[in-house]
């Protein structure tokens, strides 16, 4: 027989309290934009031509945040920051800089829980190929105004490559250089005129294709104002017909309406009288009193 096992109950133990974990801080994290898609115009800018010009105009030290940049548009200066690990003020002095140079554009939009604006940055590459543009005519002109020194000047340098001066500056110094004493030698200058000749030919072919895009760009525009100048004509002709004849309609309806009805005037139909017809009297025969006797009386 198999043995009745007893089931003894067990007191319900307690229950350990867990204690709420503190709720860790929520951290912000600023995602950068998506890249946009660049127009076929700002294609034409290197990565080197950009960076050139970055670093003509705000400094090295832009060049990593300016890489960010590149093809994205309004991205936040907090996404930035945290990008680059650096903090917010050191970005913002950056682009500061470059918005000076005219090669950012921003908007801002005011957090509604903090109250504060947070701005938005995005690369202009449109000022960025205006600004190679005009650093191009620039360096142009510097090496047409260098070429002309070169061409037309005599220069002396030192044996050990000290200096290189001009002759006005030699004859002051007598002929020796002013640093290590030796006599200074005249330079054979024709490498470097040829040198400053190439890269003329070069800036001045850049420039003259750019400046061949822009009038081309230039005529689109004009042709595209002047149809435009030309259908608003028509147009405003054919508005104007209408609003003058719905003008006339409703000048001319108003003055009918504000003009005095004159009173119309029954026409009284006279019935034509009815003929009495009158009784003609049958005449009396008349009565010859003492004829007959006048008659016989003579006899």
């Amino acid at each position: 027989m198999a043995k009745k096992v007893k089931k003894v109950k067990i007191a319900n133990k307690a229950k350990p309290v867990l204690k709420a974990k503190p709720k860790a801080k929520a951290v912000i994290k600023h995602k950068m934009p998506k890249p946009s898609k660049s127009k076929a115009k700002e294609q034409k800018l290197t990565n080197r031509e950009i960076d050139d010009i970055i670093v003509n105009l705000a400094g090295e030290d832009v060049l990593p945040l300016v890489a960010l940049l590149k093809g994205k548009e309004n991205v936040s200066e907090f996404a930035i920051a945290d990008r680059l690990n650096i903090t917010v003020n050191q970005v913002r002095n950056m682009l500061y800089r470059l918005h000076k140079a005219n090669l950012v554009t921003f908007t801002r939009k005011k957090d509604k829980k903090k109250g504060w604006y947070i701005y938005y940055w995005t690369l202009a590459m449109r000022n960025l190929q205006e600004s190679l543009f005009q650093q191009k005519r620039k360096q142009l002109a510097e090496f047409q105004e260098k070429l002309a020194k070169e061409e037309f000047g005599k220069f002396f340098v030192c044996p050990t490559k000290c200096i290189r001066v001009t002759m006005e500056d030699a004859m002051e110094a007598d002929f020796h250089c002013p640093e290590c004493g030796q006599l200074l030698v005249e330079q054979d200058n024709k490498r470097t005129v040829e040198n400053i000749k190439r890269r003329i030919e070069e800036l001045s072919a850049e420039v003259r294709i750019e400046e061949e895009e822009r009038a081309k760009e230039l005529a689109k525009i004009q042709a595209r104002k002047q149809r435009v100048v030309k259908k608003k004509p028509i147009k405003k002709a054919a508005v104007k017909a209408v609003k003058t004849a719905v003008v006339k309609k409703a000048v001319k309806k108003a003055v009918k309406k504000a003009a005095p009805k004159p009173a119309k005037k029954k026409i009284i139909v006279k019935k034509a009288p009815a003929k009495k017809t009158v009784k003609k009297a049958a005449a009396k025969p008349v009565k010859r009193k003492g004829f007959l006797k006048k008659l016989f009386g003579r006899k």
